[in-house]
């Protein structure tokens, strides 16, 4: 809950505004004009201001921005408007607006911008020390396994902004390529929260058939439907107290998006064939390998759900953005599946810093799993990294001639490839379609249906 303060001189955009802003659990002080917004700065404090730009005929808007700094240098100001202008919201910005949202504005667009601002100014705060946040997980934790080590300036900044977003409550939305370590990620707010106690429910979001997901996130009622015996808890409800991390969310299905954003709205929940509402009191974090944002413009996301999601947005640079931290990594990742007996030599790993690993972490760390299950008493030297680098990287040339001269057709040639890389991956996961799909890079319902199509799937039934 935050001390709000907003001015619109039009009445009934003014109600409607406040209205929604309180239904989001703030506390709204109202007011018509520039003038009446000074007296309300002097006589109270604010987290945040909201203003009309155009007012009286005129940009007032600005003015309530200039007057926002002297007399509430801590509260954040949004600019609200119908007139969108480029040049005006550069202005905004300049004179201290900390958004800028054109009117007519949704109520999960607004709420998703106040959330941002009130985080912002925790995340300013703790920054010149004025909020003491937090120590972060202790080794063991998160930062032993091996992702969110490292002293670069890009992993500097992940564990900070990580960190404070531990302190707050806001929703986070984490995206990376696959192997940055977004679920680390997830576990480090988790673990600098004062949740951290309470339990961490992971869910892979692609793992879950769509016809279950209601059911396997809200619960249900004995015979809600067929094989209904029991009551049952959905995850959401056994999380109460806790953090729900929603892993790649991109692959919810619209139908679940849509109760998802109602549990993040109202803090309630139904179970499936259910007639009562149970409260919850949970900390959502979601994360994609997706661009969400394109998704949501092709229609596959939900606008207003993707709002309500990218409160505390946190990027995880891929590892070739961050060559320093490899040796760091490679050391802990040893240290850990040699059980401290193996070594690295220094060419081995300046060699490791120039690889590209598309596969991040993840890759790094197959890499040298199978160095040390090749290794003489674990000792990883340069021979032997080139060795594994090249076969792991080795693959036949394709070309039109040879296509033609093995009589193939495209197709032919691109399902057996297929065939064979899944084989291949679902042998190293020891048959697990959910770890097989990461191995691909593809969602769990992509690999299933490329297992139907190919055939594949009868024996794993």
């Amino acid at each position: 809950m935050a001390d709000l303060l907003l001015v619109e001189d039009e009445a009934n955009a003014r109600r409607i505004l406040a209205l929604g802003l309180e239904l989001q659990g703030h506390r709204v002080q109202t007011c018509a004009s520039p003038e009446e917004a000074e007296a309300c700065m002097k006589a109270a404090t604010f987290d945040v201001v909201l203003t009309d730009l155009r007012m009286e005929g005129r940009d007032a808007g600005l003015d309530v921005i200039r007057m926002s700094q002297t007399l509430q240098p801590d509260a954040r100001v949004l600019l609200l408007t119908a007139y969108a202008s480029a040049d005006t919201a550069v202005l905004a910005m300049k004179q201290g607006a900390f958004d800028y949202l054109t009117k007519p504005v949704s109520g999960e667009e607004l709420a998703a911008a106040v959330e941002r601002a009130l985080f912002d100014a925790v995340d300013d705060r703790a920054e010149t020390g004025s909020v003491v946040l937090p120590e972060p997980p202790i080794a063991g934790d998160a930062s032993e396994d091996g992702i969110l080590i490292g002293n670069s300036a890009a992993m500097q900044r992940v564990r900070q902004r990580l960190q404070r977003a531990g302190k707050s409550q806001f929703t986070v939305l984490i995206s990376g390529e696959s192997g940055t370590g977004k679920e680390l990620a997830a576990r480090y707010v988790h673990a600098s929260s004062a949740r951290s106690k309470e339990a961490f429910t992971p869910v892979h979001c692609g793992a879950i058939p769509e016809g279950l997901f209601e059911s396997e996130l809200f619960g249900y009622r004995k015979g809600a439907f067929t094989g209904a015996e029991t009551d049952r808890a959905g995850l959401i409800e056994s999380t109460n107290g806790g953090t729900l991390f929603l892993d790649e969310i991109g692959d919810m299905p619209l139908s679940a998006q849509v109760k998802l954003l109602r549990v993040l709205q109202e803090r309630r929940i139904r179970r499936v064939g259910d007639e009562r509402e149970r409260d919850v009191d949970i900390r959502v974090i979601a994360a994609t390998n997706r661009d969400l944002e394109a998704d949501v413009r092709q229609g596959h996301f939900r606008e207003d759900l993707f709002f309500r999601l990218n409160v505390v947005p946190v990027h995880m640079p891929a590892l070739r953005q961050r060559r320093e931290d490899i040796p760091a990594l490679a050391r802990v990742i040893v240290r850990r599946w040699s059980e401290g007996r193996g070594r690295l030599s220094e060419a081995c790993l300046n060699r490791l810093m120039t690889l590209p690993f598309m596969g991040n972490v993840r890759e790094l760390e197959n890499l040298l799993q199978r160095m040390l299950a090749l290794s003489d008493n674990h000792e990883l030297d340069i021979a032997l990294l080139d060795e594994m680098y090249s076969g792991l990287q080795s693959h036949p040339q394709v070309s039109l001639q040879s296509l033609q001269e093995a009589e193939l057709n495209l197709d032919t040639w691109l399902e057996t490839n297929e065939r064979q890389l899944i084989e291949q991956a679902l042998l190293k996961t020891g048959g697990n379609i959910t770890r097989a799909a990461e191995e691909l890079g593809i969602s769990f319902r992509s690999l299933r249906y490329r297992l139907k199509k190919t055939g594949q799937g009868d024996d794993l039934a």
